[in-house]
């Protein structure tokens, strides 16, 4: 028996151990039912104010560079891509043809002076061809170029 009353005595001890445990979480219980939670979102609103502000300044300034981008282009002129080839062939055809009209000038003097020298040769055998197929006017050239005065 002796066995007995030692396992009552620790049966009695664990009720008591487990009856002021259930006490204590009963208390803790009423004290957290008690208890109000308030969220605090102090932080976070800082957070996303801060977060807001940062995105108002990148808007502002992409309206700013948009703003920019519309005043370029509204000033710019686009011209479709063959009326710029078709400009760029007509310079070209310009450029060569100024160039052309630029050696013929500047061969001018060289084709007067040949023409010149031709036109001098040409007419020198006339008059030598007109003097030996008529002598009196040979005759005479002579007599005229020689005055009786003067040897």
């Amino acid at each position: 028996m002796a066995k007995l009353d030692e396992i009552a005595e620790l049966l009695t001890e664990e009720l008591k151990n487990f009856e002021h445990s259930v006490n204590r979480m009963e208390k803790l219980k009423d004290f957290l039912m008690g208890y109000k939670v308030s969220a605090d979102t102090a932080d976070i609103h800082y957070l996303l104010k801060g977060y807001n502000d940062s995105q108002k300044k990148v808007v502002e300034e992409q309206n700013k560079l948009l703003a920019k981008v519309i005043y370029h282009t509204k000033k710019s002129i686009a011209f479709p891509k063959w009326a710029v080839k078709l400009f760029w062939g007509f310079l070209v055809i310009v450029l060569l043809i100024l160039g052309y009209a630029i050696s013929q000038i500047s061969s001018i003097p060289k084709n007067e002076q040949a023409a010149f020298s031709q036109g001098e040769s040409n007419a020198v055998r006339h008059f030598e061809r007109f003097m030996q197929e008529t002598p009196e006017a040979s005759a005479l050239y002579k007599k005229w170029r020689n005055p009786k005065g003067k040897k």
